[in-house]
């Protein structure tokens, strides 16, 4: 038994895929497979099994895998313990982030944590909260800052942790007639065309789940980046929803203005989350430090 065919059993059952863990481990798909044939033969046990929805561990398998997780947490602790020197940890952290997340936090916190661990390679994709959701559940994130919605609270096999709590408020443009108002009605405010920010054509977004509860959405425009919808909102008469976290990066060029809902609080909770069958690796735990900490202040 070697170390690295315990670390291809742990990496297909968060992947729930041959191909996809091969990818992400990269060796190449025989590679694995065969790896993960001698393991069985040694152990006597069949370890996983193929269905049409993906490779999921047999009950014994489950078992071999979670001892292999303390045995990897384990190691990951002794060689902590020889490389106390964040330049000799190394490794590859991939998260995705929700966009407001992204543009207020992430750029600092990234910086940062790369100038402590110079030689850790983080990938980060950013998105709308319910479209990470799949991202996490597939592997391809190893976790996620999200808002929490429906979707998210519907979904059994993610560990979920609060880091925060925003509201959401009225961005329009100066030119639009309520951006001289100091605030606004949340029955107004839903009669208004709308702009949503979205990653995918077909997944609902998360801050149109929170709004619907009000009545029916007026949308205008689904767009899948900050600028254009920025570019929207300075040229019409439309309005968007966006965290009060990040209200201040867009009002700063004085050509947007935030207005709070007088009548309705629009909580929106910032959590993380990870598929269950993730752990974090001690990388993971430093760069949630940092996460958790840009928050705080």
């Amino acid at each position: 038994m070697r170390i690295e065919q315990l670390l291809y059993l742990i990496a297909i059952y968060k992947a729930q895929s041959i191909s996809l863990a091969a990818e992400r481990s990269h060796i190449s798909q025989p590679a694995m497979s065969s790896a993960i044939s001698k393991l069985e033969d040694e152990l006597g046990v069949r370890l996983l099994k193929r269905t049409s929805e993906g490779v999921y561990p047999t009950e014994p398998g489950l078992a071999v895998i979670q001892k292999a997780q303390d045995i990897v947490r384990l190691m990951e602790e002794i060689t902590l313990i020889g490389k106390q020197d964040g330049l000799e940890l190394k490794g590859d952290i991939s998260l995705a982030v929700e966009q407001h997340v992204n543009m207020i936090l992430m750029p600092k916190v990234l910086t940062l944590f790369k100038q402590r661990y110079p030689n850790v390679m983080v990938m980060q994709k950013v998105g709308e909260s319910n479209n990470i959701l799949g991202d996490i559940q597939a592997g391809k994130a190893d976790f996620g800052i999200v808002i929490k919605t429906r979707e998210l609270e519907k979904t059994k096999d993610l560990q979920v942790t609060e880091l925060f709590c925003d509201q959401l408020v009225v961005l329009a443009g100066r030119n639009n007639p309520l951006a001289a108002k100091g605030s606004i009605q949340m029955s107004e405010a839903i009669r208004q065309p709308l702009i949503l920010l979205n990653t995918e054509y077909t997944t609902q977004c998360g801050i149109s789940e929170i709004l619907s509860e009000y009545g029916p959405l007026q949308v205008a425009f689904r767009v899948d980046s900050i600028p254009m919808l920025e570019k929207l909102l300075q040229q019409g008469r439309s309005i968007a929803f966006v965290p009060r976290l990040a209200a201040g990066e867009y009002t700063q060029t004085q050509k947007l203005v935030a207005l709070p809902v007088a009548d309705a609080s629009l909580d929106i909770p910032i959590v993380m989350a990870r598929s269950k069958r993730h752990h974090f690796s001690t990388l993971e735990k430093e760069l949630m430090k940092a996460i958790r900490a840009a928050f705080s202040s």
